[in-house]
């Protein structure tokens, strides 16, 4: 464990002003096992102490990914559950805004985009912008999972990795085409993304709506987003016209009402809360 433990002092994808507040708290991530990576991208801690602080408020620009965590702490409850608690997160179709205080830790489990479903055969659609607790049903067993990260890491790999049944291959189809989304710049339509996949439009809607849990279009603008907000923290004096063309907005306009309908705040208003220094 550890591949990525609280880098320099730089943007994080993602991660609202990360540059800015690395002492709030610790962020960890780490690689699963080859069995576990079939549906996993990756495993993440983060603790703090603000014990005699004030809580501290922090803000995710969320992928198309559900996340199982162990959560415990002081705070006594988070999401609306009673700590400590294994907790099953949805899809969040806007951002992820958690206030932390006291003294706690969470350890999860991000899912690559239709993982969850794949592993588990539930409608990630059905957990979209919902916190649940991961019931004994999810493993088909009572899973115990310890109040200490390194040994809850291994459990939650442990587990998701056991997986005996065979996977559905429009998972597999799947897969591939979220991480050409994700990586390919000219990919910014639906129609591309039909154009590359061996489904009709209908069918390629009904399969992210089943296995991320929300459609194409809103994969591709949040990628998109996120890689827009990253671009403002990364460089002073961001061009915002250039940034919504190279990142495929029609106009300026549309990128603003996109970011703004996302995080609240124009992207120059964002540029003076989080932009890079000159």
């Amino acid at each position: 464990m550890g591949a990525w433990k609280n880098p320099p002092a730089a943007p994080v994808l993602g991660v609202v002003g990360r540059a800015r507040t690395t002492s709030a708290f610790d962020l960890q991530r780490w690689a699963p096992s080859p069995q576990a990576a079939v549906f996993v991208e990756h495993f993440w801690s983060v603790s703090w102490d603000l014990r005699g602080q004030q809580p501290f408020d922090t803000t995710v620009i969320t992928f198309p990914s559900v996340h199982l965590t162990r959560e415990w702490g002081d705070d006594g409850a988070r999401h609306g559950h009673r700590l400590p608690a294994s907790l099953v997160h949805g899809v969040v179709e806007r951002v992820f805004h958690i206030r932390i205080r006291g003294r706690g830790a969470v350890v999860g489990a991000r899912f690559r985009p239709g993982g969850f479903a794949a592993r588990f055969d539930r409608d990630a659609a059905m957990v979209t912008g919902r916190v649940e607790r991961a019931g004994d049903d999810l493993f088909g067993r009572p899973l115990a999972i310890p109040d200490d990260i390194a040994r809850a890491g291994q459990v939650l790999d442990d587990a998701i990795g056991a997986f005996a049944g065979e996977l559905d291959p429009a998972y597999r189809t799947l897969t591939a085409l979220i991480d050409r989304i994700r990586t390919e710049a000219g990919m910014q339509r639906v129609e591309q993304v039909v154009a590359a996949s061996p489904w009709s439009e209908r069918t390629l809607q009904r399969v992210f709506r089943r296995y991320v849990g929300v459609p194409p279009k809103w994969v591709l603008c949040r990628y998109r987003l996120q890689q827009a907000a990253l671009a403002i923290e990364s460089a002073p004096d961001v061009d915002f016209a250039d940034l919504a063309a190279r990142l495929g907005w029609y106009d300026q306009a549309h990128f603003i009402n996109d970011f703004g309908a996302m995080l609240g705040c124009t992207p120059g208003e964002y540029a003076a809360r989080h932009g890079a220094p000159h």
